[in-house]
């Protein structure tokens, strides 16, 4: 164990999120999709990235991203599943960053998603 040293100082800056992205850009149902992001947090870094993805018909899921690479880019998948309905709509998704202190940032992005085709008349 052992602390950190004497400076005193406490962090209350929440981690910086640098970018957010979803590929691909137009979710289908069944769709196997990807979260990446860039956080970093100077002072006690970053603890834990989750993306909550919220569909049309306003189901969630939750995405917890981890870190590949360099150490401040962060990956998620996820498989796009709502109940579609005839009209597009966008999904939302909503990534919380959280420091080892206990401080949180957000982004929040929208995606394009494609409803169902036309049905054929009767």
């Amino acid at each position: 164990g052992g602390g950190g040293g004497g400076s005193g100082t406490l962090d209350t800056t929440p981690p910086t999120i640098r970018s957010l992205a979803v590929s691909p850009s137009l979710l289908t149902v069944g769709t196997q999709a990807q979260i990446n992001t860039t956080v970093t947090d100077v002072d006690s870094g970053v603890q834990a990235v989750v993306a909550i993805v919220t569909y049309p018909d306003n189901t969630q899921a939750s995405v917890t991203l981890s870190a590949s690479g360099n150490g401040s880019t962060y990956t998620g998948t996820f498989t796009a599943q709502w109940t579609p309905s005839g009209a597009s709509a966008n999904a939302r998704v909503q990534l919380r960053a959280i420091d080892r202190a206990g401080n949180e940032a957000r982004s929040e992005i929208s995606v394009r998603t494609a409803g169902l085709p036309p049905s054929p008349p009767f």
